[in-house]
């Protein structure tokens, strides 16, 4: 327990299945987006990487897969400045190869990332050009994706995922 909260542990395993499963409901939903117009962007790429790359190739059309670009974005002591002027001008350059963009993120927690990433983003490209993917998201989350595999309370469960190591940013006190 930590802050009164259960642990939501995601075993690897775990992790391969809700992969498969936004894979699946991908698929079965044929959004317009092709690897050669399409850039996936992976969110929090020292959380959301497995997740990108997994996707980027089972989602493959014709042996090519997606092209990645990394976003970096605050921790929650961070401010969120830096991180959006940085990603408004690396997404500048990118509109100028792709159409379509696929947001991936492992957790989405609060959903403040999404919600000043699409809000960027739409300054550059057409609502229905975003597509929005997690792998888990808190049902209380004030950003709804298109896809996602898992939904959880964070009132109630603490998300962490097989891979993570306590870190400066984020409290553990597991015992």
């Amino acid at each position: 327990m930590t802050n009164g909260r259960d642990l939501l542990y995601i075993s690897r395993d775990q992790e391969l299945a809700l992969i498969e499963e936004l894979v699946y409901k991908i698929q079965v939903s044929k959004p317009d987006i092709h690897p050669s117009r399409t850039c996936f962007l992976c969110v929090s790429p020292d959380y959301s990487g497995i997740v990108t790359q997994h996707l980027s190739h089972a989602l493959s059309v014709d042996g090519e897969i997606y092209h990645i670009e990394a976003v970096n974005v605050p921790f929650p002591d961070e401010q969120a400045g830096p991180y959006r002027v940085q990603f408004e001008i690396n997404f500048a350059e990118w509109v100028l190869d792709w159409d379509q963009f696929v947001l991936i993120e492992a957790g989405v927690i609060r959903g403040s990332n999404y919600k000043w990433i699409t809000d960027s983003m739409k300054q550059f490209v057409q609502e229905h050009n975003i597509h929005t993917v997690a792998l888990c998201e808190n049902m209380s989350s004030k950003f709804k994706s298109d896809f996602v595999s898992l939904y959880y309370d964070d009132y109630m469960t603490d998300l962490h995922f097989w891979w993570e190591k306590p870190n400066n940013h984020w409290p553990w006190d597991y015992k």
